[in-house]
């Protein structure tokens, strides 16, 4: 458990003032993430299900954090939202 906040906390702050986007414009993904909050020094493990770009460009991400309830659409802030390297063979 992550020591100060919550994860639904930090969720409604990515989230604020974001639109579900259409069906047919979702890319889904499987990436995870670590979600860094401003009131803690750790980040928040989670993962990126789908991503979609608005008209105007910007990146949207349905992000769900470790001990969430749900998945939010969130504005891909990459300040606040890093892309967890991952290795393979």
């Amino acid at each position: 458990m992550h020591i100060n906040g919550n994860p639904e906390r930090i969720l409604a702050e990515l989230s604020q003032g974001c639109p579900c986007p259409p069906d047919g414009q979702v890319r889904p993904a499987y990436r995870r993430v670590e979600v860094y909050d401003e009131t803690g020094p750790w980040p928040w493990p989670g993962v990126i299900t789908a991503w979609w770009t608005r008209a105007d460009g910007v990146d949207l991400c349905r992000l769900r954090l470790h001990g969430s309830t749900a998945s939010r659409w969130a504005l891909f802030d990459p300040q606040r939202v890093a892309l967890v390297v991952q290795d393979g063979t």
